[in-house]
């Protein structure tokens, strides 16, 4: 009887400190502001009305999943507990010193992963701001190792500080993972950008980090909005959402679509392939160059996150004069090599004959002159370009 009494002791305080731990963590989610905020009364109603939101959920154009077949869910987990010789890099990436002042008309930039900046009509566009760490939890020590789940950037030979950007007319955002969607990035921009455009439901986000909700423009797949002599159009991707535990597919996700007198750009976002861009290309190209996913796929992930050959058809689906690979070089969000991503798709585009574009981060292009420089090379073989 005493051991029983024990027992039921001890199952009680684990109860408690269940409970305890429970309250913590709703507590960090409520006031951590990197979690971002939920939409208000009107902006439910449209999300509601939306012919994408569906049983309280934005869904894709059509059904995604996760991978789950045992023998590769095996194989997955052990890669991502052993993982390959140089996943990341292990020593500062080679970058370009940026200068805002550079960039001109016509001319682009990339900052790593999916952060871009371009000027057309005179105005620069920032895709996907991103400048510090991909994840909400607190990181206690500046030397903490590098993994999936801290978010740590990659060091760069000359890192990209937004005090450095000129000024930005407009923000695109393609959903609001923290791979794409920073928290601090936006309100250190918050008085610095003429206008953002977002997802539906991802505003909200942004009013909590400082951004007038004036300046901020929600769309729905297929909406367009024009900022002065430029057309924004919002599409589909297969991907999802959300930023806290509970709120997946809360807000929506996609792709962009930029044109001006001078420019047709497309800029993917996260997604799987599918028809869609086929569909778009037909719609909307031919384009002048596409910013398209390359990175952080797996098996697992199939669905929502292309391989590099896919990358490669969607390029061409989307009748793009120039591919240019993102999604790549600046985290660590899978199991393979930092580099493979590079390496796959410069191969696949010269087998199917697509012309690609490989700057080195903060190297400033324009579509005459396309920077073609394997740079990644030197960071196994160190060469100076």
């Amino acid at each position: 009887m005493e051991i029983l009494f024990t027992i039921l002791n001890v199952i009680k305080y684990l109860i408690y400190v269940l409970i305890v731990i429970a309250i913590l963590i709703f507590i960090f989610l409520k006031i951590n502001p990197a979690f971002g905020s939920s939409p208000d009364k009107n902006t439910k109603e449209i999300i509601v009305n939306s012919e994408n939101f569906f049983e309280g959920k934005f869904r894709n154009i059509k059904t995604t999943y996760t991978n789950y077949r045992t023998s590769e869910k095996k194989a997955t987990l052990k890669e991502w507990f052993s993982p390959p010789k140089e996943k990341n890099p292990l020593n500062p990436l080679p970058t370009k010193k940026f200068k805002g002042q550079d960039l001109t008309e016509g001319k682009f930039v990339w900052f790593g992963h999916s952060t871009l900046l371009m000027r057309t009509e005179g105005l620069v566009v920032m895709t996907d701001p991103v400048f510090n760490r991909a994840s909400p939890l607190p990181s206690f020590s500046s030397k903490s190792k590098r993994n999936f789940f801290n978010g740590k950037p990659f060091a760069f030979e000359n890192p990209i500080l937004i005090d450095n950007l000129p000024k930005v007319d407009i923000v695109i955002i393609s959903h609001d993972h923290y791979d794409h969607l920073d928290s601090k990035a936006i309100k250190d921009l918050s008085n610095r950008v003429d206008h953002f455009f977002v997802p539906l439901g991802v505003g909200a986000h942004l009013e909590r980090w400082g951004v007038n909700k004036n300046i901020i423009t929600e769309l729905d797949w297929y909406d367009s909005k024009n900022y002065k002599n430029i057309k924004f159009t919002f599409a589909p991707s297969l991907h999802f959402s959300g930023r806290g535990v509970t709120n997946g597919n809360s807000t929506l996700w996609g792709s962009w679509i930029i044109k001006s007198n001078k420019l047709n750009a497309y800029f993917s976002g996260d997604g799987g392939y599918s028809e869609t861009f086929k569909k778009l290309g037909d719609q909307y190209g031919p384009f002048d160059i596409a910013f398209i996913e390359n990175g952080a796929y797996n098996v697992d992930w199939s669905n929502v996150h292309m391989y590099p050959d896919e990358a490669v058809q969607a390029n061409i689906d989307l009748k793009s004069k120039v591919l240019f690979p993102i999604h790549w070089s600046k985290f660590d969000l899978s199991i393979h090599p930092w580099d493979e991503p590079i390496i796959r798709i410069t191969k696949e585009a010269e087998k199917k004959n697509v012309n690609i574009a490989t700057p080195m981060i903060g190297e400033i292009f324009d579509l005459i002159n396309l920077p073609k420089t394997p740079w990644w090379e030197s960071v196994r073989n160190p060469v100076k370009y």
